[in-house]
């Protein structure tokens, strides 16, 4: 991925994570800001982790992304009342994806442990559905905002 391409993924991520602010109460407002905030920095890592196979730090950083898909289930927007079904199924979705990020990081870290030093990395299968799995992520996160948010952020 060259640094082009990189910025506009990370601006673009950026754009959801401010989208993703409306429609909340002003009373959840500070606590979403915050969970938005710690998925930005946990979607940054694992975009760098897809791109450098190294998983180390996917475990740790996918908790924050999973537990804001659990939070949603607890916490749906005024805004997301009138079709409350759909914005379930668009937390309980994320929440999916993040478990089987984990899942999949935790034996990318033990598949690639057992490899020789300086050994190249296999093309793995496993390395393509984590990424299969970011990718339905963000997915969830921008079909959510699409539906839910009152108005354009500017």
């Amino acid at each position: 991925m060259n640094v082009r391409r990189s910025v506009v993924v990370l601006a673009g991520s950026l754009a959801v994570l401010g989208i993703a602010a409306a429609g909340f109460a002003a009373d959840d407002q500070a606590k979403f800001k915050e969970m938005m905030g710690e998925n930005f920095a946990g979607m940054q890592t694992l975009l760098a982790a897809l791109i450098t196979s190294n998983y180390a730090a996917v475990p740790d950083r996918i908790d924050a992304i999973h537990q804001h898909a659990i939070d949603l289930t607890q916490m749906v927007p005024a805004n997301a009342e009138s079709d409350r079904e759909q914005f379930l199924r668009y937390a309980y979705s994320l929440q999916g994806h993040a478990e089987d990020v984990k899942s999949i990081a935790k034996l990318l870290i033990e598949h690639d442990a057992q490899k020789k030093k300086g050994e190249a990395l296999s093309n793995d299968h496993l390395r393509e559905a984590l990424a299969a799995h970011y990718g339905g992520m963000v997915t969830m996160c921008v079909a959510c905002h699409n539906r839910f948010r009152p108005h354009v952020i500017k």
